[in-house]
């Protein structure tokens, strides 16, 4: 049994006697007739291994003959000539395993006929099969009560059974990651050795991804972030158009996918190939929360306990540092903090860098059990543009803050948040101008075994003197 065969069956399992569709993704057009380059919807690729778009699996456990259906697009030569070859009907069951094929044109007269006995549909709504879905049971309604037949009445999102299969990796999905990974090391370790004052980030960034293809690579995990000075306080910073300069730091954070899994690093480290005294101070804070957060990553650990450890060894750090105004418990209770280190200290990581799963159930978080993969990420950015920050001296519940604002929507939430701090003293603290500046992001990518958390991308330095090391070998890119 092949893997896609093995994971339908599970989420067939699932499914009882309902019936389920989970369409792929669609080309999207870049500008004009020119499309952004196609990558398959995760969880439609989970299921079938089929890499075109404007498809759609049926899954149908009861019904024993063509439990498996795929609706693809036909075979078309003057498309193929212009565009590349399609599987069609034909290869989608001989190459791709269905049971039953048709054009996708075919799925509502299809879909009209099978639904008909269900009671269940599982289909995620808001996807490009709305209309279709939508229109069939409109059709079928008059039919149903006309001569009481029965037809679903409850649509189910197939999305967590498809999140929790995806949770926990396979030896195989195991595999694929690690070579994601040390394919994004060497990139990595490229990047450091190319980076000098006066290179623009996109070259930087050039010279990493040419090396992930070179490793074999097809395509990135997600859009590289290469922020220089101050760039690097911009969390999701993607322009990578500026000149670096001597005394910057170079914040880099990406990866390359293979066999459909991707990495995610994130190495922080000085163009010049020195780190100054302010620079290595911030970094040594960083650097201890992400030790310890790994250590922390074995079975029966989670993702809230290894986040609320580096939060404290950051607020640790940042007390020391003189970038708060009160002291360790003052600052996380009041979540000072978070002027510094506004994230989340990792995410799952698979399929999509930022990983399908739950991360509670109940409200209580979930265990880590070996085949979770996740990262571990603390950061600490001290914005360029700002002197001084006014901190409210009120305390509250993060967690709970958030479930509010899952509940009632930010604006409403933030109005109440607003209120509960109205009237609260506050400091108005100056940052010292050495940080100012200054954004250092350390990432790794954790697996978690039987023994313990399996670090798969310590191949990139993380030390200062390691980094420094490796800044100062000569690249075999630059002529």
């Amino acid at each position: 049994m092949d893997r896609f065969t093995h994971r339908r069956a599970q989420f067939a399992a699932a499914l009882g006697d309902g019936l389920a569709l989970v369409p792929a993704a669609v080309e999207t057009v870049r500008n004009d007739d020119v499309h952004h380059e196609f990558r398959q919807n995760s969880a439609f690729f989970f299921l079938t291994g089929f890499h075109e778009p404007d498809a759609v699996a049926l899954i149908d456990p009861a019904n024993t003959d063509e439990p498996y259906v795929l609706f693809v697009r036909p075979r078309d030569r003057d498309l193929e000539i212009w565009n590349g070859y399609r599987a069609g009907v034909e290869g989608a069951v001989e190459r791709f395993g269905a049971a039953a094929a048709f054009p996708i044109g075919e799925l509502g007269d299809e879909l009209r006929r099978r639904l008909v006995g269900k009671e269940r549909l599982y289909v995620r709504r808001g996807t490009t099969i709305d209309a279709t879905v939508d229109s069939t049971l409109g059709a079928l309604d008059g039919l149903a009560v006309r001569f009481g037949r029965t037809i679903p009445t409850t649509i189910v999102d197939p999305t967590p059974i498809l999140d929790a299969l995806r949770l926990r990796k396979t030896e195989e999905e195991a595999a694929a990651l690690r070579r994601a990974c040390d394919i994004s090391v060497a990139g990595h370790l490229e990047a450091m050795r190319f980076a000098r004052p006066g290179a623009f980030e996109y070259e930087v960034q050039a010279a990493m991804e040419f090396v992930f293809r070179m490793e074999g690579s097809a395509r990135n995990g997600y859009p590289s972030i290469v922020a220089s000075g101050a760039n690097a306080c911009i969390l999701h910073y993607i322009e990578n158009d500026r000149r670096t300069e001597d005394g910057d730091l170079l914040l880099i954070d990406a990866a390359a996918e293979y066999g459909y899994l991707s990495a995610d690093i994130t190495r922080t480290f000085p163009v010049n190939g020195r780190f100054s005294g302010p620079q290595r101070a911030v970094y040594e804070v960083v650097l201890a929360a992400l030790e310890a957060g790994i250590a922390a990553s074995g079975p029966g650990g989670s993702m809230a306990a290894t986040h609320d450890l580096c939060t404290r060894i950051l607020t640790e750090g940042l007390v020391d540092l003189g970038l708060l105004p009160r002291g360790v418990d003052d600052s996380l209770a009041m979540h000072h903090y978070k002027e510094y280190f506004m994230h989340g200290t990792g995410h799952w990581l698979g399929m999509d860098v930022h990983d399908a799963g739950r991360y509670r159930v109940a409200g209580e978080p979930i265990p880590l059990e070996p085949g979770m993969a996740f990262t571990v990420e603390p950061g600490i950015y001290v914005a360029a543009d700002r002197d001084t920050i006014t901190f409210e001296l009120h305390e509250y519940d993060a967690v709970a803050r958030l479930e509010r604002r899952l509940e009632l929507g930010p604006t409403k939430a933030k109005e109440l948040e607003a209120a509960e701090a109205e009237g609260c003293e506050t400091v108005e603290f100056t940052i010292p101008e050495a940080f100012r500046g200054i954004g250092v992001r350390i990432e790794d990518d954790i697996l978690v075994t039987a023994t313990g958390p399996e670090n798969l991308t310590r191949g990139v330095p993380v030390t200062i003197e390691e980094i420094e090391a490796v800044c100062a070998d000569a690249s075999p890119l630059r002529v």
